[in-house]
């Protein structure tokens, strides 16, 4: 990541490597209570740290705090979804979140059995209206760096987070029949109850490995649509796993094949949906191969 930062220093002076390991380590206390379940609020977070810089803003501290988040993102870890990642950080912001983790390596493992990221129970507010969840794609998904070496490093992988929720069953049954109720609702709200009546949880009423988990339709021709869900408790600019089956399936029928990403679906679940070819809607990195002789 590039040096520059296009926060405007106060006072005529840049960040200071204390004021940085300060921000950091508010930023993880946050996330630590946010991925707990425990309540706190931002604005008293700031006005707690903002005595101890040089003069920061609450606008100059909130945007440090979101490039914590995009630093986090390019490590493929969990951030804090109320600060968007910006990626455009100082190397001295990047180098004390390590810091930080080094100092702490058993922090992921404290939240990672939380209620926000392995949720248990059906998301609140069963009955949201479709128009009320849904929200356009990020520009970018970003995906995490993968120029680590640890076999030099020394260092273990943590927790890969988009794994842990691609292998998460239970996320997964969450995520589906929100989307099959979410589903149904909006075909019933559209007057089309013939239609509503037809949407089929696929992956557990015909079997998985389909290529996609739901079948709904069309409201307008009544054409079946092939929906794939993604769910996670991260937020909206988490990467995602996708299977091999499900990215052939999006190629072989692009006009059918919908690809509903809920998250943070253990609070308030919002969706995006990827249309079509999946190889045309993201960037795919291949993280597994089939080894043969």
């Amino acid at each position: 990541m590039a040096d520059s930062n296009p926060d405007q220093p106060q006072m005529g002076q840049n960040w200071s490597e204390q004021e940085v390991r300060l921000v950091v380590a508010d930023y993880f206390t946050m996330l630590e209570s946010e991925l707990l379940g425990v309540p706190y609020k931002k604005s008293d977070h700031r006005k707690i740290l903002a005595p101890h810089l040089s003069g920061r803003s609450d606008g100059s501290i909130e945007f440090k705090h979101q490039n914590v988040s995009g630093v986090l993102v390019d490590f493929g870890l969990p951030y804090i979804e109320g600060y968007k990642p910006r990626s455009n950080y100082q190397s001295i912001l990047a180098t004390e979140v390590e810091s930080f983790l080094e100092k702490r390596p058993d922090f992921w493992q404290q939240v990672a059995a939380g209620p926000i990221l392995n949720p248990v129970e059906p998301p609140p507010n069963k009955q949201t209206k479709f128009e009320d969840v849904i929200e356009e794609p990020p520009e970018q998904i970003i995906v995490p760096k993968s120029d680590s070496k640890p076999w030099i490093t020394r260092k273990p992988r943590r927790i890969d987070f988009a794994e842990r929720d691609a292998t998460n069953r239970r996320l997964g049954l969450i995520g589906e029949e929100f989307v099959l109720e979410l589903e149904i609702s909006r075909l019933l709200s559209l007057g089309r109850d013939d239609l509503a009546k037809k949407v089929t949880w696929a992956s557990r009423d015909i079997g998985d490995g389909l290529g996609f988990d739901i079948i709904s339709f069309d409201e307008t021709d009544e054409s079946e649509k092939l929906l794939e869900v993604k769910a996670t408790g991260l937020g909206k600019f988490f990467p995602f796993h996708v299977s091999s089956n499900e990215v052939r399936c999006s190629e072989d029928v692009p006009q059918q094949f919908h690809l509903y990403r809920v998250f943070d679906i253990a609070r308030q679940p919002r969706l995006y949906i990827l249309k079509g070819s999946l190889r045309v809607s993201c960037q795919l990195q291949p993280v597994l191969y089939r080894g043969v002789s």
